[in-house]
This record gives structure tokens, C-alpha cells and sequence, in this order.
């Protein structure tokens, strides 16, 4: 009797660990299935780390019990490992090289420097240095979202105190004005000379968009994209108030149809957006590098996209999670910095020591490859 009941709870552990099998493979297509097409799919893409996690502790499990069904998780552990690595990342040291050309870029949606939250003059101090490491970073070329500069101000007069200051060439796409005559959009800094540049613009909004500009580096000419992708529009109160809510049935489904609506709606709207900002990268004659907030995680069709084509500078250069998100969800890497062949990352920071934007600066130093004569 014993090992009978035994025989029968291996076999529901077995019958569990493949449907979370299943959830793996189902989550991985939903990757590739445009939300604007079946928005169901983001939602399935979404849940992908929960089901990764739940096979490696699966793998521990069938270990521990000494079994060769442990064949199943690893399967899926060694098989879907490029998922995971979008997830994990493991390299280390900074290999730095001789004799060749390089490039550092970072990228930074830097919250309109939080002017908006400066009305008594109180959190100047904290934009000042926000300001000034932007200005100060070694980084060859910056890719700044959200990017506030006021002329009439001498704290947020950014395009002069980075640009002027210390001597970076500039192309600053201008989304709107606010009512203190201040333009907001997209930027990009560079220490190389901008040769041509231009603008993507995903809808009539002019809130989301992408720039771009190339980059004369030492005689090569390499193509830059600063993206903001339509935001998840959730706020930490949103969160907040779900979590709140647990325990009265009646609130907890109307924060949570409110949550599910808002990350819906940014589904679609990314989709479309990032087969527009792939049409214009897949017509570039040079190598490119594209950097930005994506809003997106590694798990959804937006990131998936663009992996298809390009590498990930984290992936292929970073450690750890690099999380970039600086708000009530840990864990979240929404922003990144992809690259095409002609060009490969040999290191990856984020930068987790400026922490004054709702986002972590990140950085990526790249290497030209020599053309083939």
C-alpha cells in the first residue's frame, strides 16, 4: 500500500510538471503572436517567467528524488535556456580592447528631470545632479527619453548644460510644449558627428515615438535609435490600491479589470509600434544600435521582435537581472539596448547608483568589427 501511494503521487508531480511543460511551449508561441491581432496572447507571453521558474524548480525536485524524470525539466531548462538568459544574464569582466574602434552609449528615459515635481524650488538640488551625471558620463553618445529642456530656466536648460557645456553634437525631436514654454521629447547626444537624423512617429500622438541619427565614428558610419514605446500606464497607486483591495471581492475586481484594461491597451499599442520602428532599422545601410524604454519585458511580443533580428546588449554583455524599472514592481527590465551585426557589446551596466528617474540608467560599450575586404 505504501508504495502504491507512492506510484500515484509521482505520477500527479509527472502530470503537473507537464502541464507546466505545456504552459512553457504555450507562453513561448503567444511570444511571436501580435497583440493587436490576439491580445489575449500578451497576457500568456507575460506569465512566461512563471512557468521558467516553475520548471527549474520541478528540475530541483525530480533531483532531489534521484529520478530520470528530471529528463523533462532539463529539457526545457537546456532547449528553451535562451529565454532564461533573457531573463539571467551571465558574463563577466570587461574586456576591453586595443587597437580597435569603440563605442559607449547609454540610455536613460530621464523623467522630464523631474521638473514637475520642483513647483516650490525644493528638488532643484536633486535635478541639478541628475543633470550633471548625464553631462558627466564618459559614455560617446547619450539616448535620452523624456528629455526636458526649458531655455528661459538656468537649472533646466539641458540641451545648453549637456550639449554646450561639454561639447556633444545633438538631435532633439520635440513631442510638445508645455504651458512653461518647455519642450519635451526624445534626444540623443553624441561626442561623434551627427551626418543625418531623422524622426519615427508611431501615431498622431506625438507623446511615443523614436529618433534617429547617424553617427560618423572615426570614418564608419553607425545608426542610432532613441525609442519610447507606449507606456504600461500604471502608476504605484494603481498597485497599490490592487494590493489594498485583496480581501473585499467587489474592489479587487475593479482594480484589477482596471489593471488588466490598461496593460491590454499597451499590448496593442507597442505592437504596432515596434513592427514600424523594425521597418525603419531593416532599411538602414549601416550597423545600428537601438536603445530605449520599451515598456516592455524580455517575456512579450515588443522584445521578442526585435531579438529576432538584433542582440541584446544586456544578453550578451551584463549580469545579473538589470533591472532598469525604479518603482514598486522589482525585478523589471523594461529598458534596452539592441544592436545588429557590424558591431559587438563587450560590456553592460546598469546603473543603479542614479536613482532619481522612475528608470535606471544603462550603458553599453561596443566594439566595430572590421568589414570584410
Amino acid at each position: 500500500m505504501p508504495g502504491s501511494f507512492k506510484n500515484i503521487r509521482r505520477k500527479v508531480w509527472f502530470i503537473l510538471n507537464t502541464l507546466v511543460v505545456l504552459w512553457v511551449l504555450l507562453a513561448i508561441l503567444c511570444l511571436r503572436v501580435p497583440p493587436h491581432e490576439f491580445w489575449p496572447a500578451g497576457f500568456i507571453a507575460l506569465s512566461l517567467p512563471g512557468a521558467l521558474l516553475l520548471n527549474v524548480l520541478f528540475l530541483v525536485y525530480w533531483l532531489i528524488k534521484r529520478t530520470w524524470l528530471l529528463v523533462l525539466p532539463l529539457a526545457v531548462l537546456v532547449l528553451g535556456w535562451g529565454y532564461y538568459n533573457r531573463l539571467l544574464a551571465f558574463n563577466f569582466g570587461d574586456k576591453e580592447l586595443e587597437d580597435a574602434k569603440t563605442l559607449q552609449v547609454l540610455s536613460y528615459n530621464v523623467h522630464v528631470f523631474n521638473a514637475y515635481t520642483d513647483n516650490d524650488g525644493s528638488a532643484r538640488d536633486a535635478s541639478t545632479e541628475m543633470i550633471n551625471w548625464v553631462g558627466e558620463h564618459p559614455a560617446d553618445v547619450y539616448c535620452l527619453q523624456e528629455f526636458y529642456s526649458n531655455r528661459g530656466s538656468s537649472t533646466y536648460n539641458t540641451v545648453s548644460r549637456i550639449g554646450n557645456r561639454y561639447d556633444k553634437h545633438r538631435y532633439f525631436s520635440v513631442s510638445y510644449v508645455d504651458r512653461n514654454k518647455a519642450d519635451i521629447g526624445i534626444a540623443i547626444f553624441s561626442r561623434y558627428p551627427i551626418v543625418n537624423k531623422g524622426v519615427i512617429r508611431f501615431n498622431e500622438s506625438n507623446t511615443n515615438r523614436a529618433v534617429w541619427a547617424d553617427l560618423n565614428v572615426k570614418g564608419d558610419t553607425v545608426r542610432v535609435y532613441s525609442s519610447h514605446l507606449q507606456s504600461m500606464s500604471i502608476k504605484s497607486q494603481d498597485i497599490e490600491n490592487t494590493y489594498s483591495a485583496i480581501g473585499d471581492e467587489v474592489s479587487f475586481k475593479k482594480e484589477g479589470r482596471n489593471l488588466a484594461r490598461r496593460l491590454k491597451k499597451g499590448f496593442i499599442a507597442r505592437s504596432h509600434q515596434v513592427e514600424k520602428l523594425l521597418e525603419h532599422i531593416n532599411e538602414s545601410p549601416y550597423p545600428v544600435i537601438v536603445c530605449g524604454d520599451f515598456n516592455d519585458l524580455p517575456t512579450s511580443y515588443t522584445y521578442n521582435q526585435l531579438a529576432r533580428t538584433l542582440d541584446n546588449a544586456f544578453v550578451e554583455a551584463g549580469t545579473g537581472i538589470g533591472a532598469t524599472y525604479n518603482g514598486p514592481l522589482p525585478f523589471l527590465r523594461i529598458d534596452n539596448q539592441f544592436y545588429s551585426e557590424g558591431l559587438r557589446a563587450y560590456d553592460f551596466t546598469t546603473h543603479h547608483e542614479m536613482g532619481l528617474s522612475d528608470h535606471f540608467p544603462i550603458s553599453a560599450k561596443y566594439v566595430l568589427e572590421e568589414k570584410e575586404r
